[in-house]
């Protein structure tokens, strides 16, 4: 059993943005991911992704800066070699993990987009169940996430 923290990664008045990060690793994934691909000569890329977590937070999680993948998302939205995957809880919530380059136009072409797509999808389900269980919760003013802000996921 793998145990998943939903933690902080930016918060402004439109959106909070949360990250996941795995039980005994000092790094969240998205964090993870940004260092690799950086390493990795995908400059403009992370950029891409970066202005596109920016518009987020400026104008709120709106389906439009989003790309639906099954029951997850991925962004960015505008061209870019890279995906990364996310959970859009409301129009001001949203948890980001890693993703992977695209090798196709299905997901399921690159192993790496494929696995955090599919990852995510995991993670939401377990977030569905402890929000309906209520041992997570949106806040009054529907900006964050509270309780026990993890969840157990087998992988």
């Amino acid at each position: 059993m793998n145990r998943i923290y939903f933690e902080l990664y930016s918060k402004s008045r439109e959106a909070t943005i949360y990250t996941i990060r795995f039980e005994g690793c000092l790094s969240t994934e998205t964090d993870l991911f940004v260092d690799e691909y950086l390493e990795k000569g995908f400059s403009e890329d992370i950029l891409a992704i970066k202005r596109w977590l920016i518009n987020i937070e400026n104008r709120g999680a709106q389906l439009r800066y989003f790309r639906a993948e099954n029951n997850v998302f991925a962004g960015p939205v505008s061209f870019s070699r890279l995906r990364i995957y996310c959970i859009r809880c409301s129009h001001n919530i949203v948890v980001i993990d890693g993703g992977g380059e695209k090798k196709g136009q299905k997901t399921q072409d690159g192993a790496e987009t494929w696995k955090a797509m599919k990852l995510m999808m995991a993670i939401d389900e377990k977030l569905i169940v402890k929000i309906q269980e209520n041992e997570i919760r949106y806040s009054n003013d529907l900006m964050t996430l509270e309780g026990e802000l993890f969840i157990d996921l087998k992988l």
